[in-house]
């Protein structure tokens, strides 16, 4: 049985070409994965839709332009 283990910088041959081919493999699924956590948490907090799309209205209302702000100063 083969057993896979998890590359790192630290750990990875970067004179063996295969060994090169799958840490980018390692690499890019863990992007894809810290990828999926942040779309699905701003999902969550109603900053995007399910397709990705904005569904803000903008500016925070204490932001625009006019409205009354306490700095606190």
């Amino acid at each position: 049985m083969i057993q896979k283990i998890e590359l790192s910088w630290a750990t990875v041959d970067t004179t063996d070409s295969a060994e090169m081919a799958e840490f980018r493999v390692q690499q890019e699924q863990l992007a894809s994965d810290r990828a999926r956590v942040a779309f699905e948490r701003l999902k969550h907090l109603g900053v995007i839709d399910a397709q990705g799309h904005s569904i803000g209205e903008g500016l925070p209302a204490d932001m625009r332009a006019g409205a009354k702000r306490d700095f606190g100063g």
